[in-house]
Formats: C-alpha cells, structure tokens, sequence
C-alpha cells in the first residue's frame, strides 16, 4: 500500500513540476488543454480574478506570475519606470516576446498604480492583439453600493469576453463553476491546513508547486490530481524536525525564487502559513444557490472579512487577524517577504509590525524580486531568527 501511495504521490508532485515549469515562459500545457478542451484561454494579472467568470464562457483562466528571473526585461525597461516591481516589467516582457500567443484574453485591475499603469501600457503596445480589459474593484467596500457596482464591473467584463470567445454567460453554467471553484478552494485550504497542522508531512517547495499549478490547470484536472496527491502525502509516515514555526507575508502577488523559500525552510524553520497565491483560495465558499450567480460573486468579495493586503476595507481589523492567525497556527514568528518596490506589501507591514511589537512576538522583514538568485543572505538572518527564538 505504502509503494502505491509513493507512486502516486510521486506522479502528482513531478506532474505538478512540469505544469509550473512551462508556466514561465512557453505556456504549452496552455496550448494543449486548449486543443483538447475546445477552450479559449484567458489570463489575469493577479491578486485576484473571478475565475468562474471565465470557465463558465468555456475559457481556461491562468494566473500570469511572471517568468521569474527566466527572460532578459530589456524590452520591459524601456517601456516602464525603473522603480516598478519585477512581476509587470516581467509580463510585458512576455507579451513583447510574443509568448503570451496562446492567450485570446488579458485582464489586469487596480490591485496597485503600477498594476492599474500596466493595463493602459499593455493595450496601447499590443491593441488587436488580445482581448485587453480591466476590473475596477470598489474602493469602499463598507458602500451600500459597493456590490451593486461591483456585478456591473463583472457584467462589463463578461460583455467583452462573450464577444471573444462567441458563447453567452448561462446562469447556470455559472452556478457549476461556483461549485466547482469552491472544491478548488476547499483542496487549497486543505493544502494549507497540512502546513500548519503537521508541516513535516509536506515541504513547503512541494506544497508551492500544487497551489502554483493549480493557477494554470483547467479546473477539473486539478481537483483530481490534487485530491490524489493530499491523499499521499497524509499517508506519508514522517516525524516532525526541531524547528521553529513560522508565517509568512508579502508573497501574494510577485512571486520568491521558490529556493528563496527553501532557504527559509532549511534555515530552521516550518512555514506554517503564507500569503503565496492567496487570491486563488481567499474569497472562501461562494453561493451556487443564488438566484444570480453573477451578484453572489460581487457579494463575495465585498463581504468577505477577511483581510487582503490589495482590498481596503475600513472594518477588517487587520491586528486581529494577525493575531488569531498566530494563536490557529501555534507561529513563534513572522517572516515578513516584500517584494522591491511594492507599496501594498509594505503597508501591510507597517500595519503588522505595530502589534507584533506591542505583543513582542518576534519577526524579521526580507526583500527579494523574482529574479534573485543569491541566498545566502538569507540563509544568515533566517538561521539568527530561528535560534533566537529557540534559544529566548
């Protein structure tokens, strides 16, 4: 049963691999899920996007993260600022290359200035080429009006992906996508709650390679690989290390070197918790039972009371949530990870420091872009943090 089991897991994690390996620049798995779909292929910049949205109009939705350190942003620099974050100069750079050609659809939104620039910059350089639009999420999400705006945005922007892809969004059709997004929601958590249950079961370089996937497969394919690989690896007959339990913030748009988060794992630390990708599971379970599916979107996002770092919400108590999160995770620390020049990721850790400070809960602050390639910087003050907690 055990060698099963092995086979498996293993079968899942390097389909995983390879699915994430082609995700950075060639976007072929893209192309032959497209084939065998009969699908069109859309692609968001992140945080987050409605994903329903787009497999309810017969569309494959992919996360664009960047091709993290794999391209030259010769072309990118010159059409951007030098003080912007790796991620948009990255993308562009993959449409200037002619890499994104397997996407009919681009959608960008107001996560950031940068990300709201990079819409208007993407479609003066490449109109005609893609489908290029952009959501203008509520600003204040306390508004009684907040979700009625919300669904007209989403109204919009499904106007405009009817006319690429020659299919009307269907309410329930809509509705089928809600439930199974939500499953895909449930398996991420599910991931997540394994790191912060029992860590030593699933290293954080394996668990980053199931979640990454999952922002690029059709829906249906991972479910099924993803629930044969949870049961693998709670099969796993391993004994947790001495290491001190941490979580991690900053990593919810631009994405670490994946050895830059291995570093802070073989530094001495379980990393129980962390923002990597968090849009694909934060917006929780979504009705499938309203009368409009479309509103029960908008409603999920304006509602939602969890915190996230790109959506102001005046009554999301941020200090208790940082605190309620360390007292479900047992964290002895906080690793604060920021991307170079991202505003957003450095507010939230103004925000956070202040309590972690008042409550003298220790945390260390990193930087990093996608294209970092040193860590042994890291692996030094990683290994302090650690010890100074072990040894406090």
């Amino acid at each position: 049963m055990a060698q099963i089991h092995d086979e498996k897991e293993t079968a899942a994690l390097r389909f995983f691999e390879n699915v994430v390996d082609d995700s950075y620049t060639t976007f072929n798995y893209v192309k032959e899920w497209k084939k065998e779909l009969g699908r069109k292929a859309l692609g968001y910049f992140p945080v987050y996007f409605p994903e329903e949205i787009a497999h309810a109009l017969n569309m494959i939705p992919v996360n664009l993260l960047g091709a993290s350190g794999r391209l030259p942003l010769d072309i990118a620099t010159a059409h951007t600022q030098s003080f912007v974050c790796s991620i948009t100069k990255s993308v562009f750079q993959l449409a200037s290359q002619n890499l994104l050609e397997h996407f009919e659809a681009l959608i960008f939104s107001n996560i950031c200035d940068v990300a709201r620039n990079l819409s208007g910059i993407m479609k003066r350089n490449f109109k005609g080429k893609y489908h290029i639009d952009y959501i203008h999420y509520p600003i204040n999400n306390t508004s009684k009006s907040a979700v009625n705006y919300l669904e007209e945005e989403y109204r919009r922007v499904v106007e405009g992906l009817e006319a690429v892809t020659k299919v009307n969004l269907d309410d329930d059709r809509l509705r089928e996508a809600v439930q199974l997004y939500n499953r895909k929601r449930r398996l991420l958590n599910r991931l997540l709650e394994i790191r912060h249950e029992s860590p030593w079961l699933l290293p954080y370089h394996e668990y980053y390679m199931a979640v990454r996937a999952a922002q690029f497969m059709p829906v249906e394919l991972f479910l099924e690989s993803g629930e044969r690989f949870i049961q693998a690896v709670l099969a796993r007959g391993l004994r947790p290390a001495d290491r001190v339990r941490v979580m991690v913030f900053g990593d919810f748009c631009e994405q670490p070197p994946i050895m830059f988060m291995k570093t802070i794992e073989d530094a001495g630390c379980y990393i129980v918790w962390d923002e990597a990708l968090v849009g694909a599971r934060w917006i929780g379970d979504v009705s499938p039972d309203s009368s409009s599916p479309l509103r029960a979107l908008a409603e999920a996002y304006v509602k939602n009371p969890t915190p996230l770092t790109v959506r102001y919400h005046p009554s999301v108590d941020k200090h208790k949530h940082m605190l309620g999160m360390i007292k479900r995770t047992r964290a002895e620390g906080v690793i604060f990870i920021t991307p170079k020049f991202c505003e957003p990721a450095l507010y939230d850790y103004i925000i956070y420091k202040h309590i972690l400070d008042r409550e003298g809960i220790p945390y260390l602050h990193l930087e990093y872009e996608e294209s970092t390639s040193s860590f042994e910087h890291v692996r030094t003050m990683v290994e302090t943090f650690a010890e100074s907690i072990m040894f406090d």
